[in-house]
């Protein structure tokens, strides 16, 4: 009951400090303005992540015996920050990288939290040995702006983000970091109300900005390596991989396609996997809804794979060659891209999608 009483409380908070938080916004120009490429018709608070912090914080307080929790604070407090600032002034991409850095830096040495040994994905144990603090930091940067990157429309970075959290909650049930897993659960959802794409909530309306999309990936960053490095290996590296697939895939689709292209990879597109559905004619509900399922059907062949036992080996390659039919429908290969059209229109042929796709 006092678990319950904790998440509902944590929900609660977010969902008011959002409330509280946008006249303050509104004043002070935190806000999102439309056009270039945004698809969002009216300035909207950027309040979201402030908001699932500070959900974060009173709901760790009042739950109590979370692991590390203080260290955990202090390095997404510096993400939030630098977000909030990003969010209104627009930094350059160097110093929004040398903050996830710090960030990630306090992480491994405050925390004792580093990727040592990632189970066999080339079919032999793979220990990372003196390259144990360089290799985590380069995961932590993709998986944290993977978050940034997929927050391109309502809900996604959010429901992307949920999806991710419930499968660690599943596979870690009896592990210490479970009530970390459900606070953060309860902030997306408390945020979700805000975002989501319906009608119902526009009086509330906010997004999440930079500084909500890398604290999101932190703690999946946070979390991950937790789990991943546990002495009982609760979510093994590979199987990470799947939970997290779509947004690494995106990230490192968006970070080839700029540098074949002779641009800075830091520099933003409109090429992503949800600009390439709508190009193709979905609504944006409809390129949510697909995305989440892919987000979903990712997740679940990771968990299928852990429960059975299935080799690294085996789901890393699978893993890779997902990646690969994914770079190349992002890509514009028209096979590919007529394929992966058919599939989801023939997936997503209910009810809902017959007036939209």
């Amino acid at each position: 009951m006092d678990l319950v009483v904790s998440l509902v409380f944590t929900l609660i908070v977010t969902v008011l400090f959002i409330l509280v938080l946008r006249p303050v916004a509104l004043a002070t120009g935190l806000v999102d303005i439309p056009g270039g490429r945004k698809t969002h018709d009216s300035p909207t608070p950027v309040v979201g992540g402030i908001a699932m912090y500070l959900g974060i914080f009173f709901g760790g307080v009042l739950m109590e015996a979370i692991p590390d929790f203080g260290v955990f604070m202090m390095g997404a407090s510096l993400l939030i920050v630098v977000g909030v600032i990003d969010d209104r002034f627009e930094l350059p991409a160097t110093v929004r990288l040398i903050a996830q850095t710090c960030a990630v830096l306090f992480m491994i040495f405050a925390a004792d939290l580093k990727l040592e040994a990632i189970g066999t994905p080339l079919f032999f144990n793979f220990e990372l040995g003196s390259f144990a603090i360089a290799f985590t930091i380069l995961v932590s940067l993709a998986v944290i702006n993977a978050f940034n990157i997929i927050d391109g429309i309502d809900g996604l970075a959010g429901g992307t983000a949920f999806i991710t959290l419930s499968f660690m909650a599943i596979l870690s049930i009896h592990s210490s970091a479970l009530n970390l897993i459900l606070l953060l659960l309860a902030v997306i959802i408390g945020f979700l109300i805000c975002n989501a794409p319906a009608s119902s909530n526009q009086q509330v309306k906010c997004f999440m900005g930079d500084s909500g999309s890398t604290f999101l990936g932190f703690s999946v960053v946070w979390l991950g390596i937790s789990l991943s490095q546990s002495e009982t290996n609760i979510v093994p590296a590979v199987t990470g991989l799947w939970l997290v697939a779509v947004p690494i895939y995106d990230v490192i689709t968006s970070t080839l396609r700029r540098i074949f292209r002779g641009k800075s990879p830091f520099k933003p597109d409109r090429d992503h996997f949800h600009d390439v559905l709508m190009r193709l004619g979905f609504s944006a509900r409809m390129t949510l809804l697909t995305i989440l399922a892919l987000s979903l059907l990712a997740a679940l062949i990771g968990l299928v794979g852990e429960v059975f036992m299935v080799p690294d080996g085996i789901m890393f390659l699978l893993w890779l060659v997902c990646g690969v039919v994914y770079f190349e429908a992002v890509r514009g290969n028209k096979l590919v891209v007529s394929l992966v059209n058919r599939l989801l229109k023939k997936m997503l042929s209910s009810k809902l999608s017959q007036h939209e796709v």
